[in-house]
């Protein structure tokens, strides 16, 4: 398996990371006692350049803003929100713009979350299941514009409750061959979503967040289960039903020395367009292999990480998983199970906000995969 290689411009990172995060300073009134802020908000710039096998080099920026909203009956703060505007564009013809958030309103009453994103991009697709092989490597191509809307309400003690839209336009997809007379398996499979389509579905969102910091919790819980169902009533052109269970744990050791754990479930069920089987790996889990190397309707993950700090802003973090896809839960079998290692580095692009960038080397049953992400895994 080709191994995805990439390359942040660290340097301007380091020049950046300094100078770009400007918070809000207090007011000075005429007596000149200092007003509390409204808010601590600032923009953190970010130049992008990288390289995979698929794209070529790639150029672009990114910029994140962030913002912490003060109480209007005391002297607190909401917890971290964040907004990041990607754009970027390769030798090959690829582009990606995107725009994400993640918004408290004051005293935290209200969540509100999506994206934006529009794509041009080339993937791989091995087959379904745990049995595929690395020669039945199989390139495609696809453009795709989408949106996802969320909003939940705080229904007190952290607890929030709300709905997520999703509508995604997968379009100018081409199959590319393996050989000369070996078809792609996703055209001779005719697996759904392997000439486009629509995707349309909503949902119900349930979610406890008790962490101290949503960007790098030292402590807390963040559990999230959530139920979609994606289909032709709601204008889309597949009909499948999608639950997930996300449940993480943070655990201060010393400070700034934090154990983590995690744990992830994501069914499906009916005609899951091959964009949104469920994968063992990526960014996020089992870091040991590439995001569609494996594909199924289902996946099952727990990782740990340990994270503590190195030297000024710079940190490091240990991390490992196990997970597999699986059709049926028979399916999963322990000689299948996929087990992945790591470590990474990390750059605080905000110390006081704890914003970063990790730059992780995963290690799986298959070679290594190299990340370079803004944000922890998890």
């Amino acid at each position: 398996m080709k191994k995805h290689l990439s390359l942040l411009l660290l340097t301007g990172l380091l020049a950046l990371g300094h100078t770009a995060a400007a918070q809000v300073q207090p007011d000075t009134a005429a007596t000149g006692a200092a007003t509390p802020p409204e808010s601590v908000k600032g923009l953190i710039p970010i130049p992008v350049i990288y390289y995979t096998p698929d794209t070529n080099l790639g150029l672009g920026a990114a910029v994140i803003g962030y913002i912490r909203l003060k109480s209007h009956t005391d002297s607190s703060y909401t917890r971290l929100s964040t907004a990041r505007l990607l754009a970027d564009y390769t030798l090959n013809k690829q582009m990606d713009q995107q725009l994400l958030w993640e918004v408290f309103t004051r005293e935290e009453k209200y969540l509100l979350r999506g994206e934006l994103r529009h794509r041009v991009y080339t993937d791989r697709f091995y087959g379904i299941g745990n049995n595929t092989r690395d020669e039945d490597d199989g390139k495609y191509k696809y453009s795709y514009v989408g949106a996802k809307i969320g909003a939940l309400k705080n229904l007190g003690r952290r607890v929030f409750l709300g709905l997520d839209f999703q509508l995604t336009n997968y379009y100018d997809l081409s199959i590319d061959s393996i050989g000369v007379d070996r078809e792609n398996l996703l055209r001779a499979q005719q697996v759904p979503g392997y000439m486009g389509g629509l995707n349309s579905g909503a949902g119900i969102i349930f979610l406890i967040d008790t962490r101290d910091n949503t960007a790098f919790a030292s402590q807390g819980i963040l559990f999230e289960a959530s139920l979609y169902n994606f289909g032709k009533m709601l204008g889309g052109d597949f009909d499948y039903r999608n639950m997930n269970l996300n449940f993480s744990k943070y655990i201060a050791l010393r400070p700034s020395r934090i154990l983590a754990f995690n744990a992830a479930l994501n069914l499906n069920n009916g005609e899951v367009p091959v964009m949104r089987l469920a994968p063992a790996g990526g960014d996020r889990i089992l870091r040991g292999y590439a995001k569609n190397r494996f594909l199924d309707d289902n996946f099952a993950g727990v990782q740990a990480e340990y994270r503590f700090p190195l030297y000024r802003r710079f940190g490091m973090a240990a991390f490992a998983g196990v997970g597999d896809v699986f059709d049926q839960p028979s399916d999963v079998r322990f000689s299948n199970i996929k087990y992945s290692v790591g470590s990474g580095l990390r750059y605080a692009l905000n110390k006081e906000q704890k914003l970063n960038i990790r730059v992780d080397v995963g290690y799986g049953r298959e070679g290594s995969n190299f990340y370079i992400v803004i944000g922890e895994a998890f």
